[in-house]
């Protein structure tokens, strides 16, 4: 089936989605996507690693047998293992509502580095080579972290077969990314890399 929807900052997205086919959605928060293509019929791997995200999406999907959810960060393996997870600086106002701001990266204007949470980060790729099944759809909105993902897989040969990969980039809100990103960029224009999209916003 051909599905075409359009966030708020204008963007269109069109893609194909069969009953079962696997989406895997990085940086889930409280599952706003992942409900959207869990009831398009895909099978949905949620990955968040925000404790307060993660309690409304163990509430709204954990016995939905169509999104198996994986309270993780998602990353490369320089940063496989436990590592801190900066709380987003309004995080007390209201977990659920900032919880969308947290990230790995401590440079992060809008993070608290002396509130955090350790949390679990697996090795992206390891998980990609070790599933049963090949991706329909991958959205990664992981706060930064974005970037190094994103060269990793393409490193390693794991990005060029997904039809569909849609990522949200912060290099307007993060100087410190704006070189590699901009890299990240070319590097998939010269590669006639025509299925990643860095425009979800």
């Amino acid at each position: 089936m051909n599905y075409k929807f359009s966030l708020a900052n204008g963007s269109t997205f069109d893609f194909e989605l069969e009953k079962g086919d696997i989406v895997v959605d990085c940086g889930a928060n409280i599952g706003i996507f992942t409900d959207l293509f869990q009831k398009l019929g895909a099978v949905v791997y949620a990955f968040e690693p925000n404790p307060y995200a993660f309690s409304v999406l163990n509430e709204r999907f954990d016995k939905n047998n169509s999104v198996i959810l994986k309270k993780q960060a998602v990353s490369t393996s320089k940063r496989k293992g436990i590592q801190k997870f900066f709380f987003h600086k309004e995080h007390e106002k209201n977990k659920i509502e900032y919880s969308q701001g947290s990230s790995l990266l401590s440079e992060k204007p809008n993070v608290n580095e002396e509130d955090y949470v350790d949390v679990e980060v697996i090795d992206f790729s390891e998980f990609v080579n070790n599933l049963d099944g090949n991706i329909k759809i991958l959205k990664i909105d992981i706060e930064g972290a974005e970037v190094e993902l994103v060269h990793d897989l393409i490193d390693k040969n794991l990005i060029q077969n997904i039809p569909y990969v849609f990522v949200e980039t912060h290099d307007l809100k993060i100087s410190d990314l704006r070189e590699e990103t901009d890299r990240l960029r070319k590097r998939i224009k010269e590669n006639n890399l025509n299925n990643i999209r860095l425009d979800w916003i």
